[in-house]
C-alpha cells in the first residue's frame, strides 16, 4: 500500500502536502516539511508518523509538551490513521488523503442494511465510550443473535453484560471489537465506528476473550515481547512495560516459566496483561473468570477495578456469575434472546423488585399444591422457580411469622424455608419468567465459540470467524 500523504489544513504550513514514507517526524527540530513552516507551538520532537510492515499508518507522540490529537482527541499511546483522520500538533492540522482498508463483508444469504447513521460524540465527551444503537447480528441458517439492541457505556464505567449461554453476549463483543460484521445498527467504540473505522477501533481496545490465547511453549515473558511487538509499542519500552504488567498480575514470580506449566487462573491473568500493553482505553472481558478458583477470581475482579478507578479505563464485562456483576459493574444491562431486557445500576435494578420473596420447599411433593396454596395469601406466586414454592411477600419480613404459622396449622411439612433480598437473579425472573441459572432452550450454537486470539497487529484486519 502507498502513495498515502498528509496536506496540512491549518497552521503556519497550511496548503502544503507531505508525502509519507516509512517514518516522518514532526518538531521544530525535525527536516523540511517536519517543522510545519516553523509551527512555534511544536515541541522540539513533538510527533512521528511511522508506516508498520503491514502497511498502516500510525501517530505517536513524542513527549510533547502540549500534546499530539488525532480529530480532536489527545492521545498517549500510537494510535492508527485512516483516511480523513485529522492529526492536530501545535498550532497545525494535518489531514490523511489516502489510504486503504479491508472491509469484511458478511457471507449472508440476503442484502445486509446499511449501518444506521451515527451521532458524532458531544463536544468534550472522552473518546472511550462504547455507544450502540439498533444493533443486530443473524446468522446465516441461524437465530438473531443480536436483536435490534441499543446502550451507552460511560467513559471509566465498567458495565455488566449479564445473561446465560446463547442469549447474545459473546456475539455483542465480537461485533463491537471488529470480530463480526454487524447484520444492521451502528456502534461506536472509543469515538471510532465499527464497521467504517475498524483500525482506530482495534488500536484503541484490548480484548481478552473466553480462550485465552496463549502458546503454551512461549514464557510470560515471550508472550508479553511478542504482543508488544505486535502491538507497535517501542522497543526500549517493552521490557519495563511488560515487567510492570506482569508485576500487577501477579505472575512476576512465574514470567520464565513456560505458559502449558501455569494453572487456568495465571492463564486468565497472563491473558488480561497481554490486553493491557497498549494502554487500551476501553477493555473488552469476555467472561473472564469462568472456571477460576476463588482466589484467582477475586485477584482479577481487584486489577478490573483498579483499571477504571485509577486509570479510567472503560470495562466492557460479559458474565453469568451474579455475583460477579454486582460486586464489579456500576451498571449492569441484562441481555435474554439478543435482547436487553432490563439496565440500570444493581442497586436500581434490586429495586425494581422490592420486596423480599420466600421460597417454601414441602418435604412431600405431593403437598406442593396445598403449600402453594397457603404461600399465596402472603404475596404474589413468582413464576419460574425451579426449587420450591416462592412468592413475593405483600408485607415484607412481617410476614415471615405468619407464613410459618399457617404452614403448621395446615400440618404442611417443608424440608427448607428461606427469605430471600432481591437479587439481580429475580430482576431476570421478573423480566424472563425463568431464572437465569437455568440453561437456555436451543441456545445458540455460536455462542461461547469464539477463542480468538488477541496477538494482532492494531488496525490490521483481523480473520473472521466461521459462519454458523
Amino acid at each position: 500500500m502507498a502513495g498515502e500523504s498528509l496536506r496540512v489544513t491549518a497552521g503556519p504550513a497550511a496548503g502544503a502536502e507531505i508525502v509519507l514514507g516509512d517514518e516522518f517526524v514532526l518538531g521544530r527540530t525535525a527536516a523540511g516539511l517536519g517543522n510545519l513552516g516553523n509551527d512555534p507551538e511544536l515541541s522540539r520532537d513533538h510527533a512521528r508518523i511511522s508506516r508498520y510492515v503491514t502497511g498502516q499508518i500510525v501517530v505517536e507522540d513524542l513527549g510533547s509538551t502540549n500534546g499530539t490529537f488525532v480529530n480532536g482527541w489527545p492521545i498517549d499511546q500510537p494510535t492508527a490513521l485512516i483516511a480523513g483522520t485529522v492529526v492536530g500538533v501545535g498550532r497545525s492540522e494535518l489531514q490523511l488523503l489516502s489510504t486503504e482498508e479491508v472491509v469484511f463483508e458478511a457471507t449472508l444469504e440476503r442484502a445486509e442494511p446499511a449501518p444506521t447513521p451515527m451521532p458524532m460524540p458531544a463536544a468534550g465527551q472522552a473518546p472511550n465510550s462504547i455507544e450502540v444503537y439498533g444493533l443486530v447480528r443473524e446468522f446465516k441458517k441461524g437465530p438473531r443473535a443480536v436483536d435490534g439492541i441499543d446502550l451507552f457505556v460511560n467513559p471509566g464505567e465498567i458495565y455488566g453484560f449479564l445473561g446465560p449461554n446463547g442469549a447474545g453476549k459473546s456475539t455483542t463483543v465480537h461485533i463491537l471489537t471488529t470480530l463480526l460484521p454487524p447484520s444492521g445498527g451502528s456502534a461506536r467504540v472509543a469515538g471510532y465506528d465499527i464497521v467504517s473505522e475498524g483500525a482506530g477501533v482495534r488500536a484503541s481496545i484490548g480484548v481478552a476473550l473466553q480462550e485465552a490465547a496463549l502458546d503454551g511453549d512461549l514464557t510470560a515473558w515471550e508472550h508479553m515481547d511478542l504482543q508488544s511487538a505486535l502491538q507497535g509499542v517501542p522497543k526500549r519500552e517493552r521490557r519495563q512495560r511488560g515487567g510492570v504488567l506482569l508485576e500487577r498480575v501477579g505472575l512476576t514470580e512465574f514470567a520464565d516459566r513456560r505458559v502449558g506449566s501455569y494453572s487456568g487462573g495465571m492463564k486468565r491473568r497472563l491473558d488480561l496483561a497481554l490486553g493491557l500493553v497498549h494502554n487500551p482505553r476501553v477493555l473488552f472481558l469476555d467472561e473472564p473468570t469462568t472456571g477460576l478458583d476463588p482466589k484467582s477470581r477475586n485477584d482479577l475482579w481487584a486489577e478490573v477495578r483498579r483499571l477504571a478507578k485509577d486509570e479510567g479505563v472503560t470495562v466492557f464485562l460479559t458474565t453469568q456469575y451474579l455475583e460477579e456483576a454486582d460486586v464489579l459493574a456500576d451498571r449492569v444491562g441484562i441481555i435474554e434472546r439478543g435482547r436487553i431486557v432490563a439496565e440500570g445500576t444493581p442497586a436500581e435494578l434490586k429495586a425494581e423488585i422490592g420486596r423480599p420473596t420466600v421460597e417454601a420447599v414441602p418435604r412431600d411433593e405431593a403437598d406442593r399444591a396445598a403449600v402453594t396454596a397457603v404461600l399465596q395469601r402472603f404475596g404474589e406466586l413468582v413464576e419460574g422457580a425451579h426449587r420450591g414454592v416462592t412468592v413475593r411477600l405483600s408485607h415484607g419480613v412481617d410476614d415471615l411469622a405468619g407464613i410459618v404459622r399457617a404452614l403448621d396449622a395446615d400440618n404442611l411439612q417443608i424440608a427448607n424455608l428461606a427469605l430471600h433480598e432481591p437479587t439481580l437473579d429475580d430482576v431476570f425472573l421478573a423480566k424472563t419468567g425463568r431464572s437465569l441459572e437455568e440453561p437456555q432452550a436451543g441456545q445458540h450454537e455460536h455462542e461461547g465459540r469464539a477463542g480468538v486470539s488477541q496477538l494482532s497487529v492494531p488496525g490490521q484486519p483481523i480473520p473472521q470467524q466461521p459462519q454458523q
